[in-house]
């Protein structure tokens, strides 16, 4: 793993990360140099997908109650919906991960 990448898992386990932004700019790096960095983090053991997160950790998907609640807009119309979610580019930090990179 180059510094980059050590540099990347780093600034994710301290909880620092908001933002692939954020990221790029405390570190330094483009777009495509983060990209490049999440996949070899993630075949290396660092990251998981939501998807697979969810499966070993047995988390349900509960069904979204209070249409209209904060952050669903106002209306029955705007409602907050399981296909207005999209967990497909969530990355979750491993236990491989915080062991050997947590300080």
């Amino acid at each position: 793993m180059d510094k980059n990448a050590i540099k990347v898992i780093k600034f994710l386990v301290s909880g620092k990360a908001y933002s692939d932004g954020a990221i790029m700019k405390n570190i330094g790096l483009t777009k495509e140099e983060l990209d490049e960095i999440y996949m070899i983090l993630e075949k290396e053991g660092y990251l998981e997908s939501y998807e697979e997160f969810q499966k070993h950790s047995q988390l349900e998907d509960k069904p979204k109650s209070g249409c209209g609640s904060k952050g669903c807009g106002n209306t029955s119309s705007n409602c907050c919906g399981e296909k207005d979610l999209d967990f497909s580019k969530i990355k979750v930090l491993t236990m491989k991960a915080i062991k050997e990179f947590d300080n």
